[in-house]
Order: C-alpha cells, then structure tokens, then sequence
C-alpha cells in the first residue's frame, strides 16, 4: 500500500536513442555524488561528457537526489552498511545491471541505472537487493579469498580456494565468517547436487563465456523449486540477496519449497525481522512525506 502512495518518477523515454545508447558497452554515465555526512544530502563531485540526448537525464538533480534519498532515508544504516557515493548511468543494452554496490576499501558506492528506474517499486525493489549485499558482504560477513582464476580453470584451483575458508562457506568470491547470515545460508541451501552442478556453471566464466548463460538458464530450470527467481540461481551471494528482497517486500510464504525456506531463513533472526520492520516503515513515512 504505501509503495503505491510513493510518487511516481517523471522520466522522459529515450524513443530512437535507445538503440544508439545499447551499442555502448557498460552504459554511459551521467554523474557522481558524495554523501555529506552533515547534511545528508548528495552533493555531484563529477560531470561527465555524454551525448545530447542524455543531457536532460544528467542535468535531472532533484531525481538523482530523489533515488540516494530512498537509500539514505528508508534502509537502516551503520559502520558497515553506509552509503558514502552514488553513480548515476543509463545502460540499455540487452545484458545489464538495474544497480550494482561496490565496497571501496569499506565505503559502499551504490551504482543506479535511470533506464530501470520505473515506477518506486521497482526503485525500492533495486534498492532492496543492493542493501543485502551490503548486510551480508561487508567486511564482518566474508573475507575475499586470493582470487586467481584464470581461462582453463579447474577443478583442483577452485578447491584449493575453497579450502582457504577451513570448513566455512565459499561462494566463489570470497569466504563466509562463522557468524555470517551467508555461512549459514550457504551451508544450508547451497550443499549436494545442488553446490557441484552450479560450479560446474561457475566455471564457464572463465571457460566459455559465450555458453554462459544457456548453462545458467538449465541450471535454473533443473532447480526452479529452489530460487526466488531466475537472477537468484546466479550465485549464492545473489540468492541470498534474492530472497532477502522477498523476504522484507512479500508476506511471510507459507509454502514448503526450497524457495521457501530460504525466504523463512531471515525470520530466525529477530535482528533482521527488526530490520524488516524498520525498512517497511521507512518506505510508508517517506510516502507520507512526499504527500
């Protein structure tokens, strides 16, 4: 009800520069901010060059404050998850990402793409997925593991990696902590069949980039029962990311499928039920707010 009162965002469509923007690998982007601390507000440290159509999307400030807004004001924040930069871009090609969040040396730089922004629910459902990775990467979650994967990888690289993380979870990427959400969320869901056939699409990263996806579509459609959506069969650090998002935006599931239980997961944790409400709040005062 309250995603419904949020104002919806006014963007003109890109008409026949959407084809000409999808030729630019990686998108363009439009500007940079900086969170000021004292103000709370995002102030642009960077103004790129881009082409002329785009010139309305980057100069739309009250937008680009809007969407760090959302973040700043509805997602509970701390030490380890705190927003310090935005980017704003447009990326329309066929494979892209809606966000991305990067951790710089324990700063987190949220990336979001105007072209996805649609209406605030799809914001908020971006947003939402984003701050999951904050909650579950920072550095009290997982420590990266020395990554040297390389064409031709194999099997004995990715074990002797795994084997750095003694008995803890690895997600290809890095090694869960004891008391991580995502040691037991991967010990849990992610073992068996399940862990060895998704290596197995791991690998082809690395190996065959262009058989990539078909691999990861098959290895959906064999686990459907097990995943949220399709982007959740990505890799464990997307699952959880997944499933937290249905877990703060949905009803509590009340089925017995994989899926989910991995959604039901978050409820054992009476911080994160905490969160969840604290985030549902946020979202109905900032509606009240625009009102």
């Amino acid at each position: 009800v309250c995603l419904r009162r949020l104002p919806d965002f006014e963007i003109a469509p890109l008409g026949n520069n959407r084809a000409e923007l999808a030729k630019r690998v990686g998108g363009i982007e439009l500007a940079r901010y900086r969170l000021d601390e004292q103000t709370g507000q995002f102030v642009r440290v960077a103004t790129p060059t881009v082409p002329d159509y785009l010139k309305p999307y980057q100069a739309d400030t009250a937008l680009h404050q809007r969407i760090g807004n959302y973040f700043t004001g509805i997602f509970p924040s701390d030490s380890d998850m705190h927003i310090s930069y935005m980017v704003v871009y447009m990326n329309s090609a066929p494979q892209h990402f809606s966000a991305l969040i990067q951790d710089l040396d324990g700063k987190w730089q949220l990336h979001v793409n105007l072209f996805d922004i649609g209406a605030p629910r799809n914001l908020i459902e971006v947003l939402t997925h984003e701050y999951a990775h904050m909650l579950t990467l920072n550095k009290n979650q997982v420590r990266r593991a020395e990554h040297t994967f390389r064409p031709s990888i194999k099997r004995s690289d990715f074990d002797k990696l795994r084997a750095t993380c003694n008995g803890r979870f690895y997600t290809g990427v890095s090694c869960a902590l004891d008391e991580a959400y995502l040691n037991a969320f991967g010990n849990r869901f992610w073992t068996g069949e399940v862990y060895e056939s998704w290596i197995e699409v791991f690998f082809m990263v690395y190996n065959d980039p262009a058989g990539y996806r078909t691999a990861l579509d098959e290895f959906y459609a064999n686990h459907r029962e097990q995943f949220v959506s399709p982007y959740a069969a990505t890799n464990p650090r997307e699952d959880i990311a997944e499933s937290w998002t249905e877990f703060i935006l949905r009803p509590k599931p009340s089925g017995t499928s994989i899926a989910d239980q991995k959604v039901l997961f978050f409820y054992e944790f009476p911080e994160l039920v905490q969160t969840r409400e604290e985030i549902i709040q946020g979202v109905c005062q900032y509606a009240v707010d625009q009102k």
